[in-house]
């Protein structure tokens, strides 16, 4: 009996030995296939999210430091990162306000520190002069140090004065601008209203 089931089913032994054969060699990586890195979901996926916001900053005397509004917000705990689109920004300083306008943002917490991109327009305007408006593709507002840089091409405009560079440094609080290379202006002397 054992021998006419062996004679009976003798094909079928050798056919499975080749089927475990092939599966193991296919279930086998070539060395020469790259393998892609794998996404962490982790650092991709914000831990809360806002839209049509405006969140304030007060300073230690309880005076408004800064107000930022913008379409969305997208929190990513992380690296503690903010990505914020529309992103509207005013800096209160005295007697001046600093309003910050782009298409996009970042906000990291450490150092403090706004990073805007796409149509920067800066608006300075104080109490005992003419508004001056700067332009440029990206900008980094250090908050906790009162610093604006770029090292992209920027340029300043005032009633009666222009100035153009490639790079830009400057202190909120001291008023003081500091152009890094390529500098041209234009200054119109006597230009009234």
């Amino acid at each position: 009996m054992l021998m006419r089931l062996i004679s009976r089913y003798w094909l079928l032994v050798p056919l499975l030995v080749l089927a475990i054969v092939i599966r193991d060699w296919v279930e086998t990586t070539p060395e020469n296939i790259e393998v892609e890195d794998t996404i962490d979901m982790s650092a991709t996926k914000s831990d809360y999210y806002l839209e049509d916001f405006n969140t304030k900053k007060y300073n230690e005397n309880g005076q408004l430091e800064y107000l930022v509004t913008g379409q969305t917000l997208a929190h990513y705990p992380i690296d503690d990162r903010s990505e914020i689109t529309d992103p509207s920004l005013v800096f209160y300083r005295d007697a001046i306000e600093w309003k910050i306008d782009s298409a996009l943002g970042e906000f990291e917490q450490n150092p403090s520190m706004f990073t805007l991109h796409g149509n920067v327009v800066v608006r300075r305007e104080s109490d005992d002069g003419a508004p001056v408006i700067m332009r440029t593709e990206a900008i980094s507002i250090l908050t906790d140090a009162n610093e604006v840089r770029t090292d992209k091409p920027i340029e300043i405009v005032s009633q009666t004065w222009q100035l153009r560079s490639v790079g830009l440094q400057s202190s909120l609080d001291k008023g003081k601008l500091n152009l890094l290379s390529t500098v041209t202006g234009r200054y119109e002397v006597g230009k009234s209203d």
